[in-house]
């Protein structure tokens, strides 16, 4: 847009709201998003913009496919680009005008799911007097109450005046509509944002050009009872518990607001996963087994954070932990399998292991619903285990000690769910 001929609200059609909240709904298939994806370039024809996929949390390896998308200058009636399936789209002439979104599906061994970037737009014509080379960023918690925050962005030239107007848009950032006396750089969110993404349109002047720009689009407004991700699976811990080697951490899968980050603190427990002192200098995603390990149990505690507040989640105890040079240790973990349910029938096989053992002895735990803190359950020796009513709400753990060579060692499974 070379001249001024419209106010920012005109440009901006109002348009009805679709979709709804989306951010606490029902497990669907396929992986979670943990950073929304993004796109990064300038917003002019004949320029090309990038599409990062984001980040993702799955069962299994995930597989990506991008779709770009033209919408109208108010993030509607967008239509897909035929063709454009590629993490980079180059803008063309009929884009000027139009704001540009992108679709990314990952695909998991559960299924596919789809996430959406901030739209970016609109698209200013092939040399323009005034263009944005970077998107404005809107910062802050999504909640009912709180202030969300957007920057200028960065343009080209550096423009003489910015004015801002805030918009609020489905749950996946389109479809967005102008909020009444919204018009500052901050946004006091307010009952009537619940389930919508909002944005901020900034204006930039420069002489008589002028130039719009979306900024990035909030995750969907939830209310001030959510305080922190919510747990779908995991967290989990990889390796073997052998002195010397390390044991490595997975975050799992969370339902968050926002991009998560993840804390790491390592516990050093008794056998039972008891008596746990806290590892101080160990807060990477890793953990390295040495001689103090050596027959103990390591447990891991995962801070997860989001733009709403933080959660903790426990990986369940592995051990204990074998010295280095022994001939007898686990190459497979022993698992558990059955229904995790008061008269339910669970049995254990027994792993794999470095010798082939001579036999085997077996002990079901009773621990608290983190798989910490566990006690033997009396008389429960073999490899079949019938759950009771007492075991409700407690996980359960299989000890299996192998034997080998007049050498034995115990493994643990990965603790049950709660008993319901």
């Amino acid at each position: 847009m070379a001249r001024r001929t419209k106010g920012l609200a005109a440009v901006i059609a109002a348009t009805a709201l679709a979709g709804g909240p989306g951010a606490f709904g029902a497990n669907a298939a396929g992986p979670e998003v943990t950073a929304a994806p993004t796109v990064i370039g300038t917003a002019a024809a004949g320029k090309i913009l990038t599409g990062l996929s984001g980040a993702w949390a799955g069962f299994g390896a995930i597989a990506y496919h991008f779709q770009w998308y033209r919408c109208n200058a108010a993030g509607s009636h967008c239509l897909s680009v035929h063709g454009a399936t590629s993490p980079s789209y180059t803008a063309g002439g009929k884009d000027v005008g139009k704001t540009i979104g992108l679709t990314v599906s990952g695909t998991d061994s559960t299924g596919t799911a789809s996430a959406y970037s901030s739209l970016v737009g609109p698209i200013a014509p092939p040399r323009p007097l005034l263009e944005s080379t970077a998107q404005p960023v809107v910062s802050g918690a999504p909640l009912v109450g709180k202030t969300l925050e957007v920057t200028t962005g960065t343009w080209s030239p550096a423009p003489g005046a910015i004015t801002y107007v805030w918009e609020r848009c489905n749950a996946n950032g389109r479809a967005c509509a102008a909020i009444a006396r919204a018009t500052s750089s901050s946004y006091v969110v307010v009952q009537a944002d619940l389930g919508h993404a909002l944005l901020a349109v900034v204006q930039a002047t420069n002489g008589t050009a002028i130039q719009y720009a979306f900024s990035t689009a909030s995750p969907a407004v939830v209310d001030g009872s959510v305080l922190g991700p919510v747990l779908v699976a995991g967290p989990t811990l990889g390796g073997l518990a052998v002195e010397n080697q390390d044991l490595l951490a997975t975050t799992g899968i969370w339902k968050a607001v926002g991009t998560v980050t993840f804390g790491f603190r390592w516990y050093r427990c008794n056998a039972t996963g008891s008596h746990c002192s806290l590892v101080g200098n160990a807060t990477q995603s890793a953990y390295h087994l040495g001689p103090r390990d050596v027959g103990k149990t390591i447990a891991l505690t995962l801070r997860t954070t989001d733009s709403t507040g933080t959660r903790v989640g426990y990986a369940s105890i592995a051990g204990p932990v074998a010295a280095a040079g022994t001939p007898l240790t686990p190459t497979t973990l022993p698992t558990i399998s059955g229904a995790a349910t008061a008269g339910g029938d669970l049995s254990v096989g027994r792993g794999l292991w470095s010798t082939t053992p001579s036999g085997y002895a077996y002990a079901w735990l009773r621990c608290n619903r983190n798989g910490r803190r566990c006690v033997a359950v009396a008389r429960a020796t073999r490899a079949s285990y019938h759950a009771t009513h007492a075991d409700t709400g407690h996980t359960l753990v299989a000890e299996v000690t192998a034997t080998a060579g007049g050498v034995s060692q115990a493994a643990l499974t990965v603790a049950t769910t709660p008993v319901s």
